[in-house]
């Protein structure tokens, strides 16, 4: 099982257009929590609302863009799997150290708002804000990797081929009861399972990850994927379509699909973007604080200006807060251990790309 890390032209290419579709996901996951998942969050826009609907559109394809996105590096890091508990340590301080310290002071700023939540210990152990995402996460990573310990290296594909089939199953046919409380966020990883493994296999399948990439009907494609599922999402999002139970999960599964597969044969590329999505990690831990900032503010100040014009702001101070807070957590190597899992060496590494990265360019980064 081959991992690929040498920075050829294409390789440097293909992480930038990774780093492209990171920042893509990033700009849509703030915006949903400027907006909120209902009208009793954030914003709280009426569903029939311009800016609602711009944000629910997208509803089923966010998180598994995210997952695909994670399957596809995660095969490119993982190599022959020679040591499952390096892998699994590596991963656990990855994303469950900043798991309970991002999420304790989300816990805590959200207390002193007087928003009604949870124990605190609970949160560590079940779904949370959007903290589900690293619990889910971490769970799949660790069954593939133990499930290819004990079976062996050489089904490495069958594996991945086979969880996300059970993701399907499980989550979208409903064929395993799901269990009544979402400890560790399990439900939302059965439910990402099939995106994280296509990912994976995408990149441990040369042959068919060059022809999602340079076919001739690999664009076009690309284009009618995507095009059909914001089509269906702004159907869904304007309630023209309205479907539930099975049926609606199976949509949300191929929605997500024609994301990931959409995107990845369009190869969006462009320079800022992709220098804004090698800070993808921390934009999505920290940019709830800054969105709900400026939602607070606005509610303070009696709702001033236009609607358009603050959701604008919160997205931007979305994105670029938490990158500026990077820089000063980076300071600190038990800080940056500490709310971005990142060791002392990596820190280091970091701190030299960022001091070699050309202003006008978007250099590839490993975080």
């Amino acid at each position: 099982m081959p991992a690929t890390t040498s920075q050829t032209p294409q390789a440097a290419t293909m992480r930038a257009e990774i780093d492209t579709l990171r920042a893509i996901v990033c700009l849509i996951l703030v915006l949903h929590h400027m907006v909120g998942i209902s009208p009793a969050y954030g914003l709280e826009l009426p569903l029939d609302h311009p800016i609602s609907i711009l944000s629910h559109t997208t509803e089923d394809m966010r998180m598994p863009i995210f997952s695909f996105i994670s399957g596809m590096v995660f095969a490119r890091a993982t190599g022959l799997w020679p040591d499952a508990r390096t892998t699994i340590r590596k991963k656990a301080r990855r994303l469950l150290l900043p798991m309970p310290s991002v999420g304790t002071l989300f816990w805590l700023a959200r207390r002193m708002a007087g928003t009604a939540q949870p124990p605190l210990p609970l949160t560590y152990v079940t779904s949370f804000a959007h903290f589900w995402f690293l619990q889910a996460s971490f769970l799949i990573m660790t069954t593939a990797v133990l499930l290819v310990c004990l079976v062996g290296g050489s089904w490495h594909r069958h594996i991945a081929a086979g969880l996300g089939l059970l993701g399907i199953a499980w989550w979208g046919l409903g064929l395993i009861p799901l269990p009544a409380t979402n400890w560790f966020s399990i439900t939302d990883a059965t439910f990402l399972l099939p995106f994280f493994m296509s990912g994976y296999l995408t990149t441990q399948t040369p042959n068919v990850r060059q022809a999602l990439r340079s076919a001739p009907w690999a664009r076009p494609l690309g284009a009618l994927l995507l095009a059909v599922g914001l089509f269906i999402g702004f159907r869904l999002a304007t309630q023209d379509l309205i479907l539930t139970g099975t049926p609606r999960r199976l949509l949300a599964i191929a929605l997500g699909f024609s994301a990931c597969f959409g995107l990845l044969m369009l190869r969006p590329h462009q320079a800022r973007l992709a220098d804004i999505g090698t800070k993808a990690y921390v934009i999505y831990l920290f940019h709830v604080f800054f969105t709900a900032a400026v939602t607070l503010a606005w509610w303070q100040l009696g709702t001033p200006g236009n609607l358009w014009a603050v959701t604008a702001l919160g997205v931007l101070l979305g994105m670029a807060g938490p990158i500026l807070l990077q820089r000063l957590i980076l300071r600190s190597p038990v800080a940056a251990q500490t709310f971005l899992g990142l060791p002392a060496s990596k820190v280091r590494d970091v701190l030299r790309k960022e001091k070699e990265r050309a202003p006008a360019g978007a250099r590839p980064s490993n975080l």
